[in-house]
């Protein structure tokens, strides 16, 4: 065999599990990545203007916040349209040492991206989020002080900060479902919208006899023919209205299987490399746990 193993039967397998673990993770993992992957190449590129209703493909660049205005990052206290961080602290277990998460967070706010054709508004909850400002560093107190910011790992130093933040003016690549609203488009028929007229109206009969049948307990049809005309009126005018409302468009998660939000501030090419990288990554883990597995089985006990 090509390692020198000396192992008892139970050591053995344990230590295939381990194997057939990290073959079953590295394999759902690579798959994951390599789906992402397809997702990016295959999906092409739309205008916001233009966009078709759907699961599209944006590029453009961060062009504001919501509505509630900048956000603050809580560790840096940097301004920015969106942010995640972690805080971990240093634990002690005899001579080893690890990493415990104490804190995390990310926002929820939603923030604007814009192309030449037009502004769409981003919800990012539920988002996979991929950014080039991204930093880690250390501290002795578990909230850092924003003057800390460039402080290195030493032995001293308790606490780890992680923070990712998207800034306004950055590139976006934005991979999600694309809806738009106002312009009339969720208006119904304009029939279909005097009848609901008509019925609402029907729910105070007296004010309606009020209205348009003043000192009488019913409707003539000459009287029936002034309200259905009157709920005609309303129901034009309603839709006048809707037409010359602006129209908002809206990127957020498709929640459906195989079909994430994605946020990045990489551009797509280098996007693309990220998850082909990963998938590799993976099955160099899967090839190393399958030849380790292996002689884990050949090896004789």
């Amino acid at each position: 065999m090509f390692l020198s193993l000396t192992l008892d039967a139970q050591e053995r397998f344990y230590a295939l599990i381990g194997c057939a673990l990290l073959i079953l993770g590295a394999t759902f993992f690579m798959f994951r990545h390599l789906r992402r992957y397809r997702l990016i190449s295959d999906t092409p590129t739309a205008l916001i203007r233009s966009a078709p209703q759907g699961y599209v493909e944006l590029i453009g660049h961060v062009c504001g916040p919501g509505e509630q205005g900048m956000l603050r990052a809580p560790l840096s206290g940097r301004e920015c349209v969106w942010f995640r961080y972690r805080i971990e602290r240093r634990q002690k277990s005899g001579k080893s040492s690890h990493w415990r998460q104490v804190r995390s967070g990310r926002s929820d706010q939603w923030f604007q991206m814009a192309d030449d054709t037009g502004i769409c508004l981003i919800d990012p909850v539920g988002a996979e989020v991929n950014v080039v400002q991204r930093r880690i560093w250390y501290g002795d107190q578990e909230l850092p002080g924003h003057f800390s910011l460039s402080g290195s790992f030493s032995p001293g130093r308790r606490y780890r900060y992680l923070e990712e933040l998207m800034l306004e003016h950055e590139p976006l690549y934005a991979l999600g479902q694309f809806r738009s609203l106002g312009g009339g488009r969720d208006f119904p028929s304009l029939a279909q919208r005097q009848g609901e007229i008509l019925r609402e109206w029907k729910l105070n009969y007296p004010a309606l006899l009020q209205r348009f049948a003043e000192g009488s307990e019913t409707f003539t049809p000459e009287q029936w023919q002034a309200v259905t005309e009157a709920a005609a009126v309303q129901a034009q005018e309603e839709w006048q209205a809707q037409q010359n409302s602006p129209t908002l468009h809206l990127l957020s998660d498709p929640q459906q299987r195989g079909r994430p939000l994605l946020l990045s501030t990489q551009d797509e090419e280098k996007l693309m490399r990220y998850f082909r990288w990963r998938a590799a990554f993976c099955l160099g883990l899967i090839a190393f746990a399958l030849g380790f597995g292996l002689e884990l089985w050949l090896t004789p006990t």
